[in-house]
């Protein structure tokens, strides 16, 4: 998937998020200083792959955890 501006033309990461987020903001009637812009940006830039990542990746055929304890370590089905 490629970000696009207003003309078609593919943006840089940094360009398609201060975008994104600009636009939302505006959307909700706010507006975020050039600085705050700049940590989101950061932001997106450290956590972007990682993300981008778990969203391509196939996990629709990966089984749950039965009876899933956040507070201890996983289990699996077969008990032994």
């Amino acid at each position: 998937m490629t970000d696009e501006g207003e003309s078609g033309a593919a943006l840089d990461p940094a360009a398609a998020t201060r975008q994104y987020v600009t636009a939302g903001l505006a959307a909700l009637g706010l507006k975020a200083r050039d600085d705050e812009l700049a940590v989101i940006e950061a932001v997106d830039a450290v956590y972007r792959p990682s993300i981008r990542a778990l969203l391509d990746a196939e996990l629709d055929l990966v089984v749950p955890e039965p009876r899933a304890d956040m507070s201890g370590p996983p289990r699996t089905l077969d008990p032994s």
